[in-house]
Formats: C-alpha cells, structure tokens, sequence
C-alpha cells in the first residue's frame, strides 16, 4: 500500500499549472486575485499547485493506472503536454 502517488498528483498539479498560467494572462483580474491575495501572482500559483500535488498525491495513493497508462507515463506526458501549451501560448500571445 502506496502512502503517496507522486506521479499522480504530479499529472494533476501540472495541468493545473498550464490552466492558471493561461487564464491570469487572458483574464486580469484573476491574476490580480492572485496578487493580492499571494501578494505576487506566481507566489499563489506554486501554493495552489502545491497544495492540489498533495492532495491528488494523497486521495490517489492506491490508484495505479488511468486510461491504461502506468502513473509514471502519464505524468511524463502531463509534464510535457503541459509544458508544450504553455510555451506555444506565449509563443502566439508574443505573435499577436
């Protein structure tokens, strides 16, 4: 019995990241949210995500397997996947 699934809450929190990062650039007041209440908006991205790794880390400990992809699998693609929108979002926003 597994007491923390790394790889899981690793898919999620990378996902989650991607999704905060684009909605405070399109949407600005929910990157002031942020500010204000983290005082910087990347201060409150890293402890939502932090918190959001630990808790899918934790609730999906003894999950092994999602969609028939190993937990180590998918969290390398997550991380990739995630890091691939990020970079071409800024890459049309520079474009634009």
């Amino acid at each position: 019995m597994a007491k923390f699934n790394f790889y899981l809450g690793a898919t999620a929190s990378s996902w989650l990241l991607a999704i905060l990062i684009i909605a405070a650039e399109l949407y600005g007041p929910f990157k002031n949210l942020l500010k204000s209440t983290f005082s910087h908006h990347w201060i409150g991205k890293g402890i939502i995500i932090t918190i959001v790794f630990l808790a899918f880390g934790f609730l999906l400990r003894n999950k092994e397997s999602i969609a028939n992809l190993s937990d180590k699998k998918l969290a390398w693609h997550s991380i990739l996947g995630s890091l691939i929108v990020i970079f071409l979002f800024y890459i049309m926003e520079f474009f634009k």
